[in-house]
């Protein structure tokens, strides 16, 4: 009933599945994996911490049966091989035994622990499986179980390991931004006063040759914290210049927003590439506005301030994006030098149907408006909404009403063609 070390767990189970898989019979590898544990090494300690993951350890090898394998294989984590199973769905009654042992809180010194456990199973199949595959393929389970949240998670042929998928997006996305695989759409922004393209927001795009369309957020996420990063925002700065440079020739008077990211407002080199793209786009720096979500700009970290008070310096508008979902701080908010909120769609959307939602855009603007900032709203895809942010005393509007984020080609010829006022008035027309 011992606890096996890492080398001799794997030295037992690879002899063991070699042994079983001769016979023909069924195994499977589960491993268990604990978010929290992580947290309390800060707490209370690596040796007590190890302690608990041994106690851990005995509790599994006591819920299982007398021929299966336990071993600490991580940090955080441990793996089981359990032998002679009759069916897959033996494998996930195992990891349902031992998450009913780990869901109620571990006590220690009267204190009590969440572990948070996450169960990654593979099951061999009839051609088998050597002990480092199942391993790999009950670790992919664990990672997915993470991503979608869930306590077990069975790993199958098909799955995506999402730390490999991540690994391939990373290397590809380097490659996109050296040669031309990224491109930008723009989404208007229409002034309520005169009914015109007032600025139109930049917004990433990546059509992946194998995975096809890739999220904004997944795409940042792969490239944040990276030396990418930084490669990045230059390409996105200078290129959203020289199309609104473009479009500004083309007849269209408008500005341009574009996203800056938390890790942005970190580099030491970023206000001296907006200098460069200044100079080298002929864009005014009054029609060039900075979005920025909540969480970069309630970050408090030294220099983040410096670095917004030098945009604003150099002529550039500042907007927190996503106003309302996260966590502002009034005083904060009271020592940052923004010109304009754009007030999420979640609230926008339903605002004419749920009369919280109405009430949540109305303060919001007159808290906005009481600051001297401009408010945009996002998701605007009705004239109902549309007439009722007119009333409320909004001032710019974006969504889908007036056009999706469309490449540059396409926002020309919808300009020319066909201007705000008139798709407003056709939009009323076809609802009336």
């Amino acid at each position: 009933m011992t606890i096996l070390a890492y080398q001799h767990f794997l030295q037992q189970a690879s002899r063991r599945l070699h042994d079983e898989f001769q016979l023909g019979r069924r195994n499977a590898v589960m491993i268990i994996n604990f978010e929290r544990l992580v947290e309390l090494d800060g707490v209370l300690g690596f040796t007590i911490v190890d302690n608990i993951l041994q106690q851990i350890a005995q509790q599994s090898k006591n819920a299982l049966n007398p021929g299966d394998l336990v071993g600490i294989t991580g940090r955080y984590q441990i793996t089981c091989l359990l032998v002679d199973l009759l069916t897959d769905a033996h494998a996930m009654l195992a990891a349902h035994k031992i998450l009913r042992i780990l869901t109620p809180p571990f006590e220690l010194d009267r204190k009590n622990i969440i572990l948070v456990p996450r169960f990654g199973v593979a099951v061999n199949n009839e051609s088998g499986y050597a002990l480092d595959q199942l391993m790999c393929n009950a670790s992919t389970a664990v990672r997915q179980a993470k991503l979608e949240q869930l306590p077990i998670k069975l790993f199958d042929a098909e799955m995506q390991d999402p730390l490999m998928f991540q690994i391939d997006l990373w290397s590809d996305l380097g490659h996109a931004i050296e040669n031309g695989g990224l491109y930008l759409g723009y989404q208007p922004q229409i002034d309520i006063a005169s009914g015109r393209i007032k600025s139109t927001e930049a917004l990433l795009r990546w059509h992946h040759p194998h995975h096809g369309p890739i999220r904004t957020d997944k795409l940042i996420q792969v490239a944040e914290g990276t030396s990418l990063m930084p490669k990045l925002t230059l390409w996105v700065f200078h290129t959203a210049l020289r199309e609104c440079s473009e479009y500004r020739r083309a007849g269209l008077n408008a500005g341009v927003s574009i996203n800056f990211s938390a890790d942005d407002l970190r580099d030491p080199e970023l206000t001296e590439l907006v200098l460069q793209g200044l100079s080298l786009w002929n864009v005014p720096p009054e029609d060039i506005t900075i979005e920025l979500t909540e969480t970069a700009v309630m970050d408090n970290q030294a220099g983040t301030l410096d670095t917004l008070c030098q945009l604003k310096d150099m002529g550039l508008k500042l907007a927190m994006d996503d106003f309302g979902t996260g966590y502002s701080s009034m005083a904060r908010m009271l020592d940052l030098p923004l010109d304009e909120v754009k007030i999420d769609m979640v609230f926008v959307r339903h605002m004419t149907t749920h009369h919280k939602h109405d009430r949540i855009v109305d303060s919001m603007i007159n808290l906005a408006h009481r600051l001297n900032l401009s408010v945009v709203a996002e998701g605007v895809e009705d004239i109902a909404t549309y007439e009722r942010l007119r009333t409320l005393g909004c001032d710019v509007i974006q969504g889908y009403l007036f056009g999706k984020a469309m490449p540059l080609p396409e926002l020309i010829r919808t300009s020319i063609d066909q201007s705000p006022a008139y798709l407003l008035q056709t939009a009323s027309q076809t609802t009336a």
